[in-house]
């Protein structure tokens, strides 16, 4: 149940402190900063009740969460291995599109494609080639992956790669027989009563998997809450505990700060991993410490962005000393 604003002030006891154990004067700096950087939403949920939510007045309505929504398609992948829909994470690539099964590219396997060491060709910023936008629009998204060359041995670098996850959104499909946002509302958004959202398409209407969710901050935060309770919500499973476990881990050897799909907050530099995030453009993260009980997102939508100032990079900083 959360708590109203009334309610939110009671916590606070006479030194500042909250009393779901709360830092306060840092949750002051969290305002502080969410207000500077122009935020559009913050939210901070500890042990299932809000402690700080503002929409820094203006209406809530769904937003752009960019590459955060990356993580969200590493729960969907998540369900196709719960479904037993794909046989394993070394599948390879071309078992569901057979015009890989050539040269390098048919060592390529869905781990690598969650784990950004697949070698396709791509751009870091995805404007350049995968965003749609008034002067153009990319037909097929899915088909450009496919279509992409290597730029490096398949599983021998860490390379962020978007065309890889619009890929992801390819298998979704192939396994599934379900577009991809068709399969993620029916396996998450309706048991999680999520239901004013939208996507960002292709000219095929292929959700753009490496950037598609338009999500309400309040619901993005669900998923927050269904990791934090390992895959259950409203005390339905929908993902399974292992999953979950397997997409924090560290996902490949070159960068332990990333798992699958997922990134991993690295304690003084050392493996000690407690915090795990999802980061997308402009600063809309979406935060999880379990060991705190603490889920988080901050997202921003607003037109007069300013780059970078307002992507609010201390965010999950912050967080992590709540």
């Amino acid at each position: 149940m959360r708590l109203s604003i009334l309610t939110l002030l009671l916590v606070i006891n006479f030194n500042g402190v909250y009393s779901q154990n709360i830092n306060g004067s840092v949750l002051d700096e969290i305002k502080l900063q969410a207000k500077e950087t122009h935020s559009d939403a913050v939210i901070i949920i500890k042990d299932g009740k809000i402690v700080y939510e503002d929409y820094f007045e203006k209406k809530e309505k769904p937003i752009y969460i960019a590459s955060a929504g990356k993580s969200l398609v590493s729960l969907a992948i998540g369900k196709l291995m719960d479904h037993k829909l794909i046989d394993s994470l070394d599948q390879p690539v071309y078992s569901f599109f057979p015009e890989w099964k050539q040269g390098k590219k048919q060592q390529v396997t869905i781990r690598m494609l969650l784990n950004h060491t697949s070698g396709l060709q791509n751009y870091p910023n995805a404007s350049i080639e995968l965003e749609p936008a008034p002067t153009y629009k990319v037909k097929n998204v899915v088909k450009l992956a496919l279509a992409a060359e290597l730029s490096s041995v398949p599983g021998k670098k860490f390379d962020y790669n978007n065309k890889a996850v619009a890929l992801l959104g390819g298998i979704v499909e192939k396994t599934s027989g379900k577009r991809f946002d068709y399969f993620f509302i029916d396996e998450f958004y309706k048991a999680m009563n999520i239901a004013n959202y939208g996507w960002v398409q292709d000219e095929s209407g292929n959700p753009t998997a490496h950037g598609a969710f338009v999500i309400k901050p309040s619901d993005f935060i669900k998923f927050g809450e269904l990791i934090l309770n390992k895959g259950m919500y409203n005390n339905k499973r929908l993902i399974s505990e292992s999953w979950i476990e397997e997409s924090f881990k560290q996902g490949q050897e070159f960068d332990p700060r990333f798992g699958l799909l997922w990134w991993r907050y690295l304690k003084n530099n050392t493996e000690d991993v407690e915090v795990y995030y999802a980061d997308g453009y402009r600063g809309n993260y979406l935060v999880i410490i379990p060991n705190k009980g603490i889920v988080a997102v901050r997202c921003a939508d607003h037109e007069n962005f300013n780059y970078p100032a307002d992507f609010f990079t201390d965010f999950v900083k912050l967080i992590t000393k709540l």
